[in-house]
């Protein structure tokens, strides 16, 4: 059974705004003369100015962070309601109070819970998603048949954190389509694959002449130890210049095909420990589950399942949650709907692809403790209708929250489910 955490450390928040204070003006004795009036009050006028505006300096900048590792499904694009297939999604964080604005829409402001909206620009979202390097992180999962393994968790400056496996790293190859329909294969004979290090993993390819074959990419089978098969719909053949690099990286998402139980069980134990280095703003740390394992693997109800795939913009409530007897007690910390908006073009992307924005991000983000449902209310919901919007992000997750950690480091484990809407 896993306790009902306090849901203050589930998801790095957003910093307060600074109060506004406004001096109120006192008043002269009536008894005295014009002249000694007006000297008085301009000196307690200068007097008051200076007082409140003495010089107190930028306020302390404070250091948060978010680490996650949720099995996450993801549906196919439109109202089928299918699974495109399932996988691990490694998320790392650590941002400074700088790089986050402050809520524009607050339900139970200090409170976790709830729901929350910001407005990221175009440069507040870079920086919150790349964040900054504190070190290299290891996700160690333990119990259950067959417990994960996941590489050291490593942060490249303007990408983030990610989780390469180093020994897959090579230069060159070629590129050709695959004999399955939307699939790519790379073969390196310098290079030697192993299911552990390519079963679960995407390939990150940089440096093709090609711009339809840089990416990540889903690596779906082995075909023998110097040939990975890949997701790639929109491969064109070359020979990779021999500065291109290649690399396998755990924790992206989705595998397409992989259904249950996927990669990660409810009786899973998981450990995330942070070594810290790079700007050093955080202690030496493990975060651990309870006994009870993480967020278990659940089911939606119908409306959730096409709501996800087709989030409303007319500025209706949006309530998203488990089927019937899929979320009991004890089967997570609570539950928590997340959408993120994008204003960049989509065109020629992938449909599961969130580019950063070109203008504005918009994130409402609504927790509720040990629930299955959660209401988007309307106000929250009308940030939709914003003009210029190109896609949403809508995920529903079901955590637990990890002990033994930092306080200004939330860690989380459980499962999630996501869908997509296009704004046509």
């Amino acid at each position: 059974m896993k306790r009902a955490l306090l849901l203050a450390a589930l998801l790095m928040l957003a910093g307060c705004g600074d109060d506004d204070t406004t001096p109120t003006d006192g008043s002269v004795d009536a008894a005295l003369d014009a002249d000694l009036d007006a000297d008085l009050d301009a000196d307690l006028d200068a007097g008051a100015e200076a007082d409140m505006n003495v010089d107190l300096g930028p306020p302390p900048i404070t250091y948060s962070g978010a680490i996650s590792l949720l099995e996450t499904k993801v549906l196919n694009p439109g109202t089928s309601g299918t699974f495109y297939g399932q996988g691990l999604r490694a998320s790392i964080r650590f941002v400074t109070s700088t790089n986050v604005p402050a809520p524009t829409l607050e339900e139970l402001p200090g409170s976790p819970l709830g729901c929350k909206a910001w407005e990221y620009t175009a440069e507040q979202a870079l920086a919150a998603t790349v964040g900054q390097d504190e070190g290299i992180v290891l996700l160690g999962a333990s119990g259950g048949a067959t417990p994960p393994r996941m590489p050291a968790c490593v942060y490249t400056a303007g990408l983030g954190y990610d989780c390469p496996e180093v020994d897959t790293a090579g230069f060159g190859g070629t590129l050709a389509r695959g004999a399955a329909s939307g699939t790519a294969t790379l073969t390196d004979l310098d290079q030697t694959f192993t299911d552990a290090g390519s079963h679960g993993r995407y390939v990150r390819i940089r440096g093709a002449t090609h711009a339809a074959n840089d990416g990540e990419f889903p690596i779906v089978a082995l075909a023998d130890a110097h040939t990975l098969i890949y997701a790639n719909a929109a491969v064109l053949a070359e020979t990779l210049p021999t500065a291109a690099s290649h690399v396998n990286v755990a924790g992206l998402g989705a595998i397409p095909g992989v259904a249950d139980p996927g990669f990660l069980a409810d009786d899973n134990a998981l450990a995330f420990t942070l070594t810290p280095s790079g700007a050093g703003h955080f202690p030496l740390f493990t975060a651990s589950t309870s006994p009870g394992g993480v967020g278990d693997d659940f089911t939606v109800d119908l409306p959730t399942r096409r709501l996800l795939n087709a989030m409303p913009f007319n500025g209706t409530p949006i309530t998203l949650g488990c089927d019937t007897g899929s979320c009991g007690g004890g089967s997570a910390t609570g539950t928590v709907v997340d959408v993120v908006t994008t204003d960049a073009p989509t065109d020629g992307l992938s449909p599961f692809a969130m580019p950063l924005p070109t203008t504005e991000r918009i994130e409402i983000r609504c927790v509720a403790l040990a629930e299955s449902h959660v209401t988007i209310p309307a106000a929250y919901s009308a940030l939709l209708m914003a003009a210029g919007i190109t896609r949403i992000q809508t995920t529903l997750v079901r955590p637990a929250l990890m002990g033994g950690g930092v306080a200004n480091v939330s860690s989380s484990a459980g499962h999630a489910l996501v869908g997509f809407t296009n704004a046509w």
